[in-house]
């Protein structure tokens, strides 16, 4: 796989990422959210192209646009409902509720790396297809 290729798809998935956290996560104040979002997106730019670095098969099939809605659901399914649960229980302005809200972040994005990536969407197309 070219450097190049696995540069732009993690660039692709990181913006994505941090659409929907950005989204998702409580910022203290609104002067936050630039660096919140950009944040995301760093994180997210190297926990994906470590992932698929560690699995380049997964960029040479022709399931990339599975992959992607794949990742974009599993995001928004895992990261949604933990960041939400942490708020609604902690609030969103002490460090304890931005500690767990960044905790739903981190957790949803390696669930959803790993769904799409890491060798979930191979055990769900020889499972269920």
């Amino acid at each position: 796989m070219r450097q190049r290729t696995m540069l732009a798809w993690s660039i692709l998935v990181s913006i994505w990422t941090a659409i929907v956290s950005g989204a998702a996560v409580y910022e203290p104040t609104v002067d936050l959210v630039p660096l919140y979002a950009v944040s995301f997106q760093l994180v997210a730019l190297g926990a994906t192209y470590w992932t698929i670095r560690r699995n380049e098969a997964a960029l040479e099939e022709a399931h990339r646009p599975g992959r992607m809605l794949l990742f974009i659901l599993t995001l928004f399914v895992a990261t949604v409902p933990l960041v939400t649960s942490a708020n609604t229980l902690l609030g969103h302005t002490s460090p304890l509720a931005i500690a767990a809200q960044l905790l739903g972040f981190a957790i949803g994005l390696a669930v959803a790396l790993y769904v799409a990536y890491g060798g979930g969407f191979e055990y769900a197309w020889e499972h269920y297809t």
